[in-house]
């Protein structure tokens, strides 16, 4: 399977993911991707290890900044 439809499988379920340059996840809801990977989450909290910091409501995350994308388990 390609990493792009892995991530458009994905679609509709809570994922983290982790930036470059950043030492905090973001963890939402995917709403949808994009061809870039860019990600549209719903509901994003940033999280500092198991630690919620702050809500951030829906975001748009460029793809060529993401490192990492994985489902979320609380």
């Amino acid at each position: 399977m390609l990493p792009n439809q892995m991530v458009k499988s994905m679609i509709g379920r809570v994922i983290r993911v982790e930036m470059k340059g950043e030492e905090n996840s973001l963890v939402g809801k995917l709403e949808s991707v994009d061809d870039y990977m860019n990600l549209h989450l719903s509901n994003a909290s940033e999280y500092k290890g198991e630690n919620k910091i702050r809500i951030l409501g829906d975001i748009v995350l460029r793809g060529n900044n993401i490192v990492l994308i994985q489902p979320f388990e609380e």
